[in-house]
């Protein structure tokens, strides 16, 4: 029974590592280059634990190559695209790139029509799981030469890049990619010792190490993008950093966000943002019909200025409104700046 388990963390690994790719790609489209790598691990991830938890299910032998096949496919496409994006991280010429890429993208080709053959393997039924020992000679040697001689670049590549980086956060996030990796060399201990768990489950460790170099690596790169300078990092110290008030609220009128200079002069209590929700009403010296006015022209998507007075200090000011849609183009949210009347008079 133990291998049905086994095989049910296989996939459900496969499954949330595709889903952490594609959801890390479409979430963060200011990561550049990154958030392709992002969905490429991922989907490698997804092919190595997808191919081997359906092999350790397959009962009949004669087809568990076929799955085999998809994990070890992974696997070795999961080196590559790590060697790729650490060439890519040290800016190497586009033709040293390809050639080294291209080397190995063939070494992988011959290693899927050599080491993925039927007959490289002695596939094993147990109660509930097939497993699988090597046979030795020629195959195995020439899959594990792939591995050896791409680690060997992964880790010189590795140095280079810590190296390359003068920035305390930046080698940081080298190193814990970095180290990361050796959890690699850490799931071959068991295979090496031949030890009773490495025969019946020989791909499990495997699979579960490469999972956790993933998880490592989107972990990291998430930590890292915060420092990035993109439009979704600068734009909170934007927003706060306005010496003019500006307020989000909601189609009833509620606040959700306000900046630090809208909380200094409207006199708001709270945090600067998602606060417990004070309704423009309270803010701004508007009758009940002004308020159902405002509301009912914003629920239609029309924006506008009007003069009104601030409540908590009697200052005369111009709301200057506009309407934010969705997708749907549905009214969502009211962007309020507050302007003095003297500002808008000069103009």
């Amino acid at each position: 029974m133990l291998g049905i388990y086994l095989n049910v963390i296989l996939s459900s690994l496969a499954v949330l590592a595709l889903a952490v790719g594609i959801s890390f790609y479409f979430a963060e489209r200011d990561a550049g280059y990154i958030r392709g790598y992002t969905f490429l691990f991922g989907l490698a991830v997804f092919l190595t634990c997808g191919g081997y938890s359906v092999m350790g299910f397959m009962p009949d032998l004669k087809y568990a190559f076929i799955p085999r096949l998809f994990g070890l496919y992974g696997i070795d496409v999961f080196l590559l695209i790590e060697l790729s994006f650490l060439t890519k991280e040290l800016k190497r010429r586009q033709g040293l790139r390809a050639v080294i890429i291209g080397f190995f993208g063939l070494y992988i080709l011959l290693d899927l029509l050599i080491f993925g053959k039927p007959n490289t393997l002695n596939y094993i039924r147990y109660d509930f799981h097939t497993a699988y020992e090597n046979v030795g000679g020629g195959p195995f040697l020439f899959h594990y030469a792939y591995m050896m001689i791409i680690c060997i670049f992964l880790f010189v590549h590795g140095i280079q890049w810590f190296k390359s980086k003068k920035v305390k956060r930046d080698k940081q996030f080298v190193l814990e990619i970095i180290v990361a990796n050796f959890v690699l060399l850490v799931a071959a201990i068991p295979d090496m010792f031949r030890a009773n768990f490495a025969v019946k489950y020989p791909t499990f460790s495997y699979c579960v190490a490469v999972s956790i170099v993933f998880f490592s690596y989107y972990f990291a790169v998430k930590q890292h993008i915060l420092f990035m300078p993109t439009v979704k990092n600068v734009s909170r110290e934007i927003f706060h950093s306005v010496d003019v008030p500006v307020l989000i609220f909601d189609m009833e009128g509620n606040t959700t966000l306000f900046n630090s200079c809208a909380k200094a002069k409207l006199q708001i209590e709270g945090e600067g943002e998602k606060e417990n929700s004070k309704n423009i009403r309270a803010l701004f010296s508007l009758t009940d019909v002004e308020t159902l006015r405002l509301l009912a022209k914003v629920k239609n998507g029309i924006g506008g200025q009007f003069e009104t007075k601030i409540k908590s200090t009697g200052d005369k000011c111009t709301l200057s409104i506009s309407v934010q849609q969705d997708n749907a183009c549905e009214p969502f949210c009211i962007i309020c700046t507050v302007l003095p009347v003297c500002m808008e008079a000069a103009k």
